[in-house]
């Protein structure tokens, strides 16, 4: 099932797949219309006011404007595409661009048009002079009208579309309402029953796999490595998790047996991981927040300079942490029928999306006191919202994290002391808590 979201995560983020659908429909429209056409509408019935009747050489002249101006919209479409790209890789980081091309209203809009050239270019070269009266494809033509009528009305739609959507707090929005579906999708039901992850471990003699594949861990089959360690009687401990990059050698897996594990047996368990040169969301949970980090670090940048947009990054963040808190973890270990221990995992808990989400904010906004104060208020926040040991302990880390920059910032007297006065807050809480 995940390598199966994985494989339509890559495809989402295929820019030329939509419009490759719709222009395979509209080379299929024209064929049937040039065919059939006649046989569905004709003029000379008379209450089809609104279906072309002119002759073949009529019908050339307006197809022939039809095609000519639409080129002109496709190439202004494809340059304000170009323009938005750019101004978005600039303000909001390249690595975002992706999220443009994912977009299947983008890539509705560029399958229109490109779909409506092909359909006019079939739907020409069939009108000739010497077609009769009864052999004007007059439906096929009328459809290529409305067609264009479209493009026209997406064109507005679609100026509308990406003027919007290189606004950093849209983009934001945007990348939260993402996360909080990949949550979703990865985490456990939201009814299941939160408690202490599991700290077991093997022991024994332990044989150490690298994956030999470099790139980043897309997704882990680790039904498939649970099946193979009880096949062959093996206990297995995986120390990459999804989104992790993964150089050739490492000690990635360690089996745990009396002998080292025979060569189909490396093959199987390898063939559990699907690597590649990108991260995608079919079990990475850090790979959405480390979007947003990535927008709010670049506005802390000397060159963008807008705390504004970091200030939203870090209430979307802390709204995705609390989301988390309250519910069950990713399991961590995975036993056979018989309830014996087979599979350790390495799973992205709270104290890694934490960091992930937080700790670059915090270290590029050291010297901003509202970024500081903004991300003490939204920790003193998430402390009322934990409800075990390990979010507890996760949470505290970051607030003694965040109380060691408050002192450190080169600020006036008087942030210095809002800042430890809501790290005093969220410690507060934290042992309320605990207690």
């Amino acid at each position: 099932m995940d390598k199966t979201r994985n494989f339509l995560a890559l495809m989402k983020g295929k820019l030329w797949l939509m419009p490759l659908i719709l222009t395979a429909g509209s080379a299929l429209l024209a064929v049937i219309l040039i065919l059939y056409g006649n046989r569905l509408a004709s003029p000379g019935e008379g209450k089809l006011w609104w279906l072309y009747n002119g002759d073949a050489e009529t019908g050339r002249q307006l197809l022939n404007s039809l095609l000519s101006g639409l080129m002109t919209m496709t190439s202004l479409v494809i340059s304000v595409t170009f323009v938005i790209l750019t101004l978005a890789a600039n303000q909001l980081g390249p690595r975002l661009i992706s999220r443009f091309m994912a977009d299947r209203q983008i890539q509705t809009v560029l399958g229109l048009f490109i779909g409506t050239i092909l359909y006019l270019i079939l739907v020409l070269r069939s009108v000739t002079d010497t077609l009769g009266a009864e052999g004007v494809p007059h439906l096929a033509i009328t459809t290529g009208s409305v067609l264009t009528v479209l493009c026209l009305l997406a064109l507005l739609f679609y100026v509308h579309k990406v003027a919007r959507s290189i606004i950093a707090d849209n983009m934001v929005n945007a990348l939260y309402s993402d996360m909080l579906e990949t949550m979703d999708s990865v985490l456990p039901p939201r009814d299941w029953p939160k408690h202490e992850p599991p700290l077991a471990r093997f022991s024994g003699p332990a044989h150490a796999i690298s994956l030999g594949t470099v790139g980043y861990v897309q997704v882990v089959d680790y039904d498939g490595l649970l099946d193979l360690a009880v096949r062959h009687d093996l206990r297995i401990a995986v120390h990459v998790r999804a989104g992790q990059y993964l150089l050739a050698k490492g000690e990635h897996v360690s089996v745990f047996a009396a002998e080292a594990p025979e060569e189909d047996i490396l093959k199987a368990m390898r063939s559990a991981f699907t690597i590649g040169s990108e991260r995608t969301p079919a079990q990475d949970l850090e790979f959405g927040i480390r979007q947003l980090t990535e927008i709010a670090v670049r506005a802390l940048s000397p060159g963008i300079n807008d705390p504004f947009t970091a200030l939203a990054v870090i209430d979307r963040i802390s709204a995705i942490i609390e989301s988390q808190i309250g519910r069950a973890v990713q399991p961590t270990d995975y036993h056979d029928e018989e309830d014996t221990l087979r599979v350790i995992v390495s799973r992205t808990d709270l104290r890694r999306l934490m960091d992930a989400g937080l700790r670059p904010i915090r270290q590029a906004g050291a010297g901003h006191p509202a970024i500081l104060t903004r991300m003490a208020i939204r920790l003193a926040d998430l402390a009322g919202s934990v409800r075990i040991e390990a979010e507890r302990v996760a949470l505290a880390a970051q607030v003694e994290a965040l109380a060691q920059a408050g002192e450190a910032c080169t600020c006036i007297a008087m942030d210095r002391d809002e800042i430890r006065e809501h790290v005093q807050t969220a410690r507060s809480r934290i042992a309320d808590r605990q207690t």
